[in-house]
């Protein structure tokens, strides 16, 4: 039985002053990642069902690869 899963969000504002970042997150499987994206101020980008970090950070980098070009 799973714990966890990871959530890569999208961080962006039209404000030049805020940097636009691409963060990972670690959640319980029965938490809401719709909700924990918009908490933490983004858009839900990919939802890991891997408890593996490694992994949840290879693909963090590569949506930052193909958002912030």
């Amino acid at each position: 039985m799973k714990a966890h899963k990871w959530i890569i969000v999208l961080v962006a504002y039209d404000d030049a002053m805020i940097e636009t970042r691409v963060i990972k997150e670690r959640l319980a499987v029965d938490e809401d990642e719709q909700l924990a994206a918009l908490l933490r101020g983004g858009e839900l980008v990919s939802v890991s069902e891997f408890d593996d970090e490694a992994h949840a950070e290879a693909c963090r980098r590569e949506v930052e690869k193909s958002t912030l070009r």
